[in-house]
């Protein structure tokens, strides 16, 4: 890793430094990935922000249009299968079940029931307007999570594409610069052997 002061010293050398362009163009080229990179911050905490509006409204949407109800199955629910290697297998399946809507009608239909659930039992489901089962609206925490996993996805995405492009870029000058020693050290054994 290279230090601060090594960097600073090598982007502006003193009088009578030994860096090369090379090392020049290197640090320099740190330098702006840096900057980069800090500039990106920005831009990724925007997209966080307009995520977690926009899935702010479609939560507020869920909420209103969708009800819980608890529902009585009907049927008992997909058996307990055991894997050894890796415990129970499966969480779950559709399985008939009975539930009464807030308006005091009765539906019948399928839900998605535990491994192991036993005919009788309750559970409580998420109905739309029409009673049909739905899907869980999205919650505040699902918001914040989605919208911070947006923003910092979007930023550590950025981070590597500027890595990989720095250690690319490092990987050419470093087999310049062994091109060069080597050509360098060819000169010096010729002349050594001439003398």
């Amino acid at each position: 890793m290279i230090s601060i002061a090594r960097l600073w010293r090598t982007v502006l050398p003193r009088r009578g430094s030994v860096a090369r362009p090379s090392d020049r163009v290197q640090a320099g080229l740190l330098v702006f990935l840096v900057l980069l990179a800090l500039a990106a911050l920005p831009f990724a905490a925007a997209v966080g922000s307009e995520t977690h509006a926009r899935q702010q409204v479609q939560s507020a949407r869920e909420l209103s249009e969708r009800t819980r109800v608890t529902a009585t199955l009907l049927a008992d629910g997909p058996p307990i299968t055991a894997n050894t290697r890796s415990g129970v297998v499966g969480t779950g399946a559709p399985t008939d079940a009975t539930w009464t809507l807030a308006d005091g009608t009765r539906r019948v239909g399928e839900v998605v029931a535990d491994r192991g659930t036993l005919a009788g039992e309750t559970l409580t489901v998420w109905v739309d307007r029409t009673g049909t089962p739905v899907d869980p609206p999205l919650s505040g925490a699902g918001v914040v999570i989605d919208a911070v996993g947006a923003g910092l996805g979007l930023w550590l995405g950025t981070l590597a594409v500027l890595a990989a492009c720095y250690r690319l870029t490092v990987f050419f000058l470093d087999r310049a610069r062994y091109a060069r020693w080597q050509q360098e050290w060819l000169q010096e054994q010729n002349r050594e052997t001439h003398s």
